[in-house]
């Protein structure tokens, strides 16, 4: 057995540690693994995806276990910072306290997180998910309170907040967004509209994302280091939100 990893099958059992196979590598996810999630969004049943849950964990759960497996150490040197195993995120909506009662999400998501965190909590290494939609995430989702509070003091200091400014710069002439997650709509109580990083200071989180991934490694095993340059990219705001105790 090599890399382990946790997946989240089922809510009521909690979440469950599984091993990639000794020996599987990671060569991309197949093409015909959109049309599996575009038929479960049709069928939406439980009846529907235990017929087909074979042909999930082949397009989808085993290639993802050997991208995180495969991530971990690259990630690690990026941040100098051990790597959690890899989490794969249950299949299974939440429809506890929401109107849309559809069972299954269209997607497959996992994240790479740090040893050091608590396990619910703290910054994501990476974040990925693919699928009917696709996205890459690095940060502080959702901060608290008291951390938020501390980020946009930084924000308004006028020696530090030019600096993380920049590194949000740098980070968007790649492609990437900082304002991807929940954010205000008018600047915090106290903040001008003029103010120069008001767009930063109407954020929620410390966090970039992107949702282009490149058709050109979508279905390839140059997804990983396609992956690892972008980590590489977000890395620099993510230490500095760890820095900083976010």
């Amino acid at each position: 057995m090599t890399g382990a990893f946790e997946t989240e099958d089922d809510a009521r059992e909690g979440p469950r540690r599984h091993y990639v196979r000794e020996g599987m590598n990671f060569s991309g996810f197949p093409r015909e693994g959109v049309a599996w999630f575009d038929a479960l969004a049709l069928s939406q049943s439980r009846e529907w995806f235990q017929a087909h849950r074979a042909a999930y964990e082949s397009l989808w759960l085993e290639p993802m276990k050997a991208l995180l497996d495969e991530l971990r150490a690259p990630v690690a040197k990026i941040y100098g910072k051990k790597i959690s195993p890899g989490k794969i995120f249950r299949i299974n909506r939440d429809v506890r306290f929401s109107k849309d009662k559809r069972p299954y999400k269209t997607n497959i998501a996992a994240v790479l997180k740090f040893e050091d965190s608590p396990a619910m909590e703290g910054p994501a290494a990476l974040y990925l998910h693919l699928g009917a939609e696709e996205f890459v995430g690095f940060g502080f989702y959702r901060l608290e309170p008291p951390s938020l509070k501390k980020l946009r003091g930084k924000l308004l200091d006028e020696k530090e907040g030019p600096r993380l400014q920049a590194l949000f710069d740098a980070a968007k002439k790649v492609g990437f967004q900082s304002d991807a997650l929940e954010k205000l709509k008018r600047p915090p109580p106290g903040v001008a509209k003029d103010h120069p990083r008001v767009e930063l200071l109407k954020n929620k989180s410390l966090a970039l994302g992107r949702d282009d991934i490149p058709k050109s490694v979508r279905y390839s095993a140059g997804l990983k280091d396609w992956l690892v340059e972008q980590t590489a990219v977000a890395a620099p705001i993510v230490k500095w939100g760890i820095k900083e105790k976010l």
